[in-house]
């Protein structure tokens, strides 16, 4: 499989699953795309200090393309009732031991055409599809 290799931590809160949830996702949707299970996936990154992002445009299980954004997560988001993560090895893992590796998602959605034709463009030079 061409693409990235994550080694991210993802974060969940409360907030941000209710997000989710509102476009249909949980964190088994987001979790599996993020870490390659469904395929490869193109990893963008935009803006600086705490305005800095990760784009991600990812396969679903469906085949259907998911774009996410995710920040860099903090240790207050980690205080947060309920909040748990999810480490690309799928080991469990101690909410409350931050890393720097941790990004909490903070938007998903079925992605564009434009974004697909550009994810097929991107994989085609990857030697993929």
């Amino acid at each position: 499989m061409s693409g990235r290799i994550l080694n991210w931590t993802l974060v969940f809160t409360t907030p941000s699953l209710e997000h989710l949830a509102e476009r249909g996702f949980d964190d088994a949707n987001i979790s599996d795309s993020v870490f390659g299970k469904w395929g490869s996936v193109r990893v963008r990154r935009v803006g600086t200090g705490n305005r800095e992002r990760w784009i991600l445009v990812a396969p679903l299980d469906d085949g259907r393309l998911c774009t996410f954004v995710f920040r860099r997560a903090e240790p207050r988001d980690l205080d947060q009732p309920g909040a748990f993560v999810v480490p690309a090895d799928g080991v469990p893992a101690d909410p409350r031991a931050f890393g720097e590796s941790m990004r909490l998602c903070v938007s998903s959605r079925v992605s564009s055409d434009d974004e697909v034709r550009s994810y097929d463009n991107w994989l085609g030079k990857k030697g993929g599809r």
